[in-house]
């Protein structure tokens, strides 16, 4: 007789794309810990975000600050979180064990680095403490890489991105050139290099 598979690795109950970070009664959670203007687009990006998700999908979500966010209540509700590692103080109750990591002018990649003011983030990770709830990232490098998630239409049909992709600035003038990086996290939700590209890095 075998064993139950293990529910922390990814299967039918919990994996990506990223567009399922918008699944179990997702809760939006901006960043306060920035700078003025880093605060300012955390807020206004997860209020529009909400606001598209209610047009499109005829669905309310939740909006709420990161220092009103309780991250051992409802443990079972998927998160996403605006902002990075230095902006957002849910980060680091959540993703404090991901291999993504995104902080000011710098994305660390598993055990590659990628500097830049103008980089842009969208990922999928586990939510601890649960075994089917995903934390999603919206999430830049600097005000001009959090600005260039606004070209980034996830929740259009047919739009799909996977586990996580880094794109630089440059995809503005030569579209799919300014992809960095993407990819699909390997069962055990680690960096897997055989579901990995990068270009330039």
């Amino acid at each position: 007789m075998s064993t139950p598979p293990d529910l922390r690795l990814k299967g039918p109950h919990r994996s990506g794309p990223f567009k399922e970070a918008f699944r179990h009664r997702v809760q939006l959670v901006y960043g306060t810990r920035g700078t003025p203007e880093e605060n300012a687009w955390q807020q206004a990006k997860a209020r529009y975000d909400a606001e598209v998700f209610w047009v499109r999908g005829n669905a309310s979500v939740d909006v709420l600050a990161d220092v009103d966010f309780d991250a051992a209540a409802e443990p079972d509700r998927n998160v996403v979180l605006y902002g990075h590692a230095e902006s957002n103080v849910a980060w680091k109750a959540l993703l404090a064990n991901c291999p993504l990591q995104v902080t000011r002018e710098r994305v660390q990649v598993g055990d590659r680095s990628i500097d830049g003011a103008d980089l842009s983030v969208l990922a999928i990770y586990p939510r601890p403490g649960s075994d089917r709830a995903l934390v999603g990232v919206v999430s830049g490098t600097g005000p001009a890489g959090l600005r260039l998630t606004e070209r980034l239409p996830y929740f259009v049909s047919g739009v799909a991105y996977p586990d996580w992709i880094v794109i630089g600035a440059e995809m503005l003038q030569s579209g799919v050139g300014g992809v960095r990086g993407a990819g699909f996290f390997g069962n055990d939700w680690q960096v897997d290099s055989e579901q990995s590209a990068w270009v330039g890095v």
